[in-house]
């Protein structure tokens, strides 16, 4: 009877270290976010503020004490820009049950900067400002102003389509603009008489040009944008042994190009097919499938405006970016972006690093449309970033 028992008590005993083990390997299967205030990835990017420490024994050992000081300071801050518990159980040989934690930080240090070192008696502290989170995802809610230029449109219209299509065409290009002129983040300048011309603009010196110095040349400065739109609408038919079907097609294409360097940035084209006519043996079908002239028009405004929507919602998340520019006199960095193009000094910019994944930049002063930047690293030599291309995001410091 006991051998019994004590048969059931093992078999007992077993069971409930089987059920913990299946409850810690779903524990280990699923990460636990550790709970910290500060930003995970898809908070973006924040700045945080670590001291690492390290045992200094002998002055011998300064060198390795810091060196080990800092690298406790970014383990520090990577864990506090978020953390996952992986969390698993091991059995040994005697069924008694061990618990384990593996911790991992979630987030990456992208560029920091040591703001203190000290040695208290036994150790070796260094101090540091780091920028940890992700800087890949984009930002669609974002507060730059988007400047366009709208140079001549390119309209066309096909010699077989119906003559009262002409007035209609041109409407279709006003509405555009309209619609553009509506739009909060967006600072409009009108040229739709002259045409855009990038290698006129290009090889053309303002200061010893004889357009240029009577009734000036319409320029595009960088950081903002030449808009030049395309409307083409052409006839196309499809035919059957006993019907003949007319179609209008329409095809909206909007270029945008770069200001100063006329490249293009970015095009998005729509097409839009209505029938027009049928040609049948029998009338009333013909006559009843003919749309009107208004149900046209209101057909073709609509995808105008639907073609507008998705350009300017992909320019939405469009970043700001520029060159940067070392400046001999001053000794400082700057870029041909400031407040007419949405940045802020609450803007920070970023471009990839050497000894760091990205370099990191602060606004120190900012003009209409320049703006002086800075390193969060004031160790690095500024003059090896000249040329370096930044890219602009918000964030609170």
């Amino acid at each position: 009877m006991d051998i019994q028992i004590r048969k059931f008590k093992t078999f007992f005993q077993l069971i409930s270290t089987l059920i913990i083990v299946f409850v810690w390997v779903s524990i280990a299967l699923s990460d636990v976010v550790l709970p910290t205030k500060s930003n995970s990835e898809e908070d973006g990017l924040s700045f945080i503020i670590s001291t690492g420490r390290a045992a200094l024994n002998t002055p011998e050992e300064t060198d390795l004490a810091r060196r080990r000081a800092l690298e406790d300071a970014l383990y520090l801050a990577s864990l506090e820009g978020g953390a996952k518990i992986n969390g698993y159980s091991a059995i040994d040989s005697g069924t008694k049950l061990t618990e384990n934690f593996v911790v991992r930080p979630t987030t990456k240090i992208l560029d920091y900067a040591i703001t203190k070192e000290v040695i208290k008696e036994t150790h070796y502290e260094v101090t540091i400002k780091a920028a940890v989170g992700n800087l890949s995802k984009k930002n669609c809610a974002n507060n730059n102003v988007l400047n366009l230029t709208a140079y001549k449109p390119i309209l066309s219209l096909d010699s077989a389509a119906p003559p009262w299509l002409a007035p209609i065409l041109n409407g279709l290009y006003l509405s555009m603009i309209t619609d553009i002129e509506n739009r909060k983040n967006i600072e409009l300048t009108k040229a739709m008489n002259t045409r855009l011309n990038a290698f006129l603009l290009k090889s053309t010196d303002d200061v010893y040009d004889y357009t240029s110095l009577t009734s000036g040349r319409v320029r595009t400065e960088v950081g903002s944008f030449a808009y030049v739109p395309r409307i083409r609408m052409y006839i196309d038919t499809k035919s059957s042994s006993i019907n003949n079907e007319t179609f209008l097609i329409m095809e909206i294409t909007s270029n945008l190009y770069d200001g100063f360097t006329y490249t293009k940035s970015s095009s998005k084209t729509h097409k839009i097919s209505l029938k027009l006519s049928n040609r049948s043996p029998w009338r009333t079908i013909n006559v009843l499938s003919k749309p009107s002239k208004e149900l046209i028009s209101e057909a073709l405004l609509k995808s105008v405006k639907k073609h507008s929507d998705a350009l300017f919602s992909e320019l939405d998340c469009k970043s700001l970016k520029a060159n940067l520019k070392f400046d001999n006199q001053i000794k400082k960095l700057n870029v041909s972006l400031g407040k007419k193009h949405g940045l802020s000094l609450n803007s920070i910019a970023f471009t990839q690093g050497t000894n760091t994944p990205w370099v990191i930049f602060k606004v120190d002063e900012l003009g209409n449309n320049t703006a002086i930047l800075s390193p969060i690293d004031q160790r690095r030599d500024i003059k090896e970033l000249d040329g370096k291309i930044v890219e602009f995001m918000e964030v609170l410091w």
